[in-house]
């Protein structure tokens, strides 16, 4: 499908919806957000645009990687492949790497990965109440990788006045899969605390495709997680608050030999992630500390060998917010983060490398209907020294229904431990690659909450790009220019029906040396389409039912692999709609228990994410949650 014609579909979904006659919807509160912040704000207070992802649409949700596709600007690729196939973050058209992932507003870092990208397969939605995503240069808060944007995965907090309650889910699916999690939460006068495990398991199919003359059959690469979570609250009086956390998680799974190659490998991937968080507020003063520290261990069992990956990474922060007057707002940091790297029979420090970077930002109510945030970055790398992000941002709140948006930011990626200093092709000389973003948005969007529809406008551009080269190894050379457009609508036309509907079109252009001292330039990303939708149709009735419908549409986009004698095909994976169904229905007294049933694929739509790998076909999912 092209772009207009897709255009033309989300004009006419919306419409549908603005032309009804129906009655207004009742009440909805100003979304309060805390990503891109050192304190909580409503979204009309900030002058950055931030997407929200609630606990009723992830409570609808079975997985993360599915669930982020849905977003404007974000692509997943593998996210309908084989569960256990790794999963590839395009948001914007950024690699897999320039999209920092965050717990509760802490990053969670892995040395031990490719490009230092998060491994999706380790994070469940289980204990997660809602998702921020904030789009764009974002190092001048977080620092090293939100080159793209930054996800913020927000977890459960316990606002109910018990001493004691159970939180249970179970569900059953296609290809023998089974996924079920309990939380214990509960809370005192000065004590709040959470403990969660989940636990899922499947079959699976074979990952690599089966050629259509085969004289075997492909086994299937099953796969199964596991995460226990802990969370404690501590409020000796009411001006200071401590918050230890634990996140332990492993995954385990079997992975093919290629592309329409079958193997039995293995993989493993373990996960251990605390943090601790102070918070201090007195009057027009607050002070903030935080410490986070992740070890992740990696093993990759195949007929080539066994290969592990440790790698250790740990981040510190100190910060303190002053309010000068009610229009006026001082924040002041520096963070510590400290990462490490080793392999096989070696101590997690082989390789390492510290960043320290100060910070400042100002945030100004200049007049009633304009927000100004401006702030300065400065970055002490221990291997390339130093390196400075900037970030201004302007909002106008024009009217009650209209806003704009402006921002301006810098950001920076570091060069991994295993590009500096690894066995193959290291360059201890990298300098960071490093990133300039503008974004112009504008929403008009009812007060009450029955209607929305946002505009956002991009660029970015990042210089000194890490390739690598079998010869000349990693260097910085490349050059992505990437732009695009962002269409986002929501409409309630009765208290039963709502509409949303996305449309992302993004264009990149990689300009690289052609090695006779001129440039080549390329339009072409595999596995990442130009085009990109999401449509959504949500009936609510009076009794405790809902359900919902849904339909995701990638473009068109390039491929690239290597046959059985190692030449490079080029080919073109054609554009699909993949059409999703979910319905629940609450029972008891106080709606404690919920029957949900969840049908993805529904029309069994044949299409392709990765040359040669398998995708999934309709999958049927039925389950319940229950509160006790």
């Amino acid at each position: 499908m092209q772009p207009f014609s897709l255009s033309l579909l989300f004009v006419l979904f919306l419409s549908f919806g603005v032309f009804a006659q129906a009655p207004s919807m009742t009440t909805t509160a100003d979304e309060v957000v805390v990503t891109g912040s050192r304190f909580s704000r409503s979204l009309t207070n900030s002058p950055q645009r931030v997407t929200v992802i609630d606990s009723v649409e992830i409570a609808q949700s079975a997985d993360l990687a599915q669930l982020l596709s849905e977003q404007a600007g974000i692509v997943i690729n593998g996210a309908y492949s084989n569960p256990g196939k790794d999963k590839s973050l395009f948001l914007r058209n950024g690699a897999n790497q320039f999209t920092l992932i965050l717990i509760d507003g802490q990053p969670l870092l892995d040395p031990s990965s490719l490009g230092g990208a998060v491994d999706l397969r380790l994070l469940s939605l289980a204990g997660i109440e809602r998702i921020e995503i904030l789009r764009g240069a974002r190092s001048l808060l977080y620092g090293s990788d939100a080159v793209a944007g930054v996800i913020n995965l927000i977890t459960k907090k316990n606002t109910a006045p018990d001493t004691f309650t159970l939180h249970l889910r179970a569900a059953a699916q296609t290809l023998n899969t089974y996924e079920g999690s309990a939380a214990l939460s509960g809370s005192t006068e000065k004590l709040d605390y959470q403990l969660g495990y989940e636990h899922y398991q499947t079959d699976g199919l074979s990952e690599a495709l089966e050629p259509e003359v085969s004289p075997i059959a492909f086994g299937k690469d099953g796969a199964q997680r596991q995460t226990l979570t802990a969370g404690l609250t501590y409020r000796p009086n009411e001006y200071l608050s401590l918050r230890p956390t634990l996140r332990l998680a492993s995954f385990d799974g079997d992975y093919d030999g290629g592309n329409f190659q079958d193997a039995d490998n293995t993989y493993t991937n373990e996960l251990l992630a605390s943090g601790l968080s102070a918070d201090y507020s007195r009057g027009d003063n607050s002070l903030g500390a935080r410490f986070n520290y992740a070890h992740t261990d990696r093993k990759f069992n195949s007929t080539f060998g066994t290969f592990s990956g440790l790698g250790r990474a740990a981040q510190a922060e100190i910060f303190g917010v002053h309010r000068f007057t009610e229009r006026a707002t001082l924040t002041a940091g520096v963070q510590l983060r400290d990462e490490a790297l080793g392999r096989e029979d070696e101590q997690p420090d082989t390789t390492s490398a510290t960043t320290i970077s100060p910070y400042l930002l100002l945030n100004l109510t200049v007049a009633e209907d304009l927000l100004v945030e401006a702030g300065y970055r400065y970055n002490n790398h221990s291997g390339f020294g130093g390196q400075s992000n900037f970030s201004l941002a302007l909002g106008v709140n024009s009217t009650d229904h209209w806003s704009s948006r402006l921002n301006l930011a810098s950001a920076f990626q570091s060069p991994t431990l295993d590009q500096l200093a690894g066995p193959f092709g290291a360059n201890p000389n990298l300098a960071p690659q490093v990133a300039n973003s503008i974004e112009i948005s504008t929403q008009l969007a009812d007060p009450k909450g029955s209607y929305r529809i946002n505009l956002a406008i991009f660029q970015r551009e990042i210089k000194d790009v890490i390739t690598f080269d079998f010869a000349a190894g990693y260097q910085n050379q490349d050059e992505l220019l990437d732009r695009g457009v962002e269409l986002e609508g929501f409409y309630q036309f009765s208290q039963r029906f709502t509409v949303n509907s996305s449309l992302s079109l993004v264009k990149g252009q990689l300009t690289s040396p052609d090695g006779s001292g001129g440039t080549t330039e390329t339009e072409d990303f595999p596995r990442r389409p130009q085009t990109s939708g999401h449509q959504g149709l949500t009936y609510r009735a009076k009794a405790p039912f809902t359900a919902r419908l849904s339909a995701h549409y990638t473009g068109q986009r390039p491929d690239v692999f290597f046959d059985e004698n190692f030449s490079r095909i080029d080919t073109e994976l054609d554009p699909y709609w993949l059409i999703n169904f979910y319905a629940e229905y609450q029972l008891l007294k106080d709606r404690q228990l919920t029957l949900f049933a969840d049908v993805r694929n529904l029309t069994n739509t044949e299409f392709t994410e990765v040359t040669g790998f398998s995708t999934l076909g309709r999958m049927i999912r039925g389950g319940f949650r229950l509160t006790l």
